[in-house]
């Protein structure tokens, strides 16, 4: 994973490597620094074959085939559907109204990213960026990193400083100060489960818009 940080792009290693190179036990993650209160929050586990009905009526409305100036205004009715069919489940899931109000917002932005490029693409007649490049801009666009600096002792010898880094879904990883260096590692256990569904489905949707261009 590949995050931008203070403006320069970092590679993420995973947990697991990080934990074995330096012998670290297994609860050392951001759960370990910053854990999370799971009191009153919602669950995809809870959704079952939902999110295949949120999907499929998706996937219904972005069919419509469409111009790409019509598709500035069809964003609009693809974010009413996404956002009815989240609530239409809901009772299952438990989120709250802010959370399918933030989903639907990042939603509606990926697609107007797509859209745009294609509008840029066409006038300067070159080809548009991948979905990949849009998508990774917007996802970087929401990086965070916690101000708090957390003290980890390593050994009897040496002392860690530990930030916490959040992206639109959540915890994402740690930036560990050590003596040896400055690592970045990825740790998604404290992450939105729905990151891979909004992919995917951000995914199919900005594919039907590019056969557009």
């Amino acid at each position: 994973m590949r995050l931008f940080i203070d403006g320069s792009e970092q590679e993420f290693i995973p947990i697991k490597t990080f934990r074995e190179a330096y012998h670290l036990p297994p609860a050392f993650g951001v759960n370990l620094f910053e854990p999370k209160d799971f009191t009153g929050l919602g669950s995809l586990e809870r959704a079952g074959g939902a999110l295949s009905e949120v999907r499929e009526a998706v996937l219904r409305e972005a069919a419509m085939p469409r111009t790409l100036v019509e598709w500035m205004s069809g964003i609009a009715d693809l974010v009413g559907v996404f956002t009815a069919q989240l609530e239409a489940i809901n009772p299952a899931v438990g989120l709250k109204q802010v959370e399918i109000e933030f989903a639907a917002g990042g939603f509606g932005d990926v697609l107007h990213a797509v859209t745009y490029e294609l509008f840029r693409a066409r006038a300067s007649k070159q080809p548009p960026l991948p979905f990949a490049r849009l998508y990774g801009a917007w996802l970087n666009s929401s990086v965070r990193v916690s101000q708090t600096v957390h003290k980890y002792p390593y050994d009897e010898h040496r002392v860690w400083e530990i930030q916490i880094v959040t992206t639109a879904y959540g915890r994402a990883g740690l930036i560990v100060y050590g003596d040896d260096g400055t690592h970045y590692v990825y740790d998604l256990a404290l992450g939105c489960p729905a990151e891979g569904f909004m992919v995917n489905l951000l995914s199919e949707i900005a594919a039907l818009i590019y056969d557009c261009a």
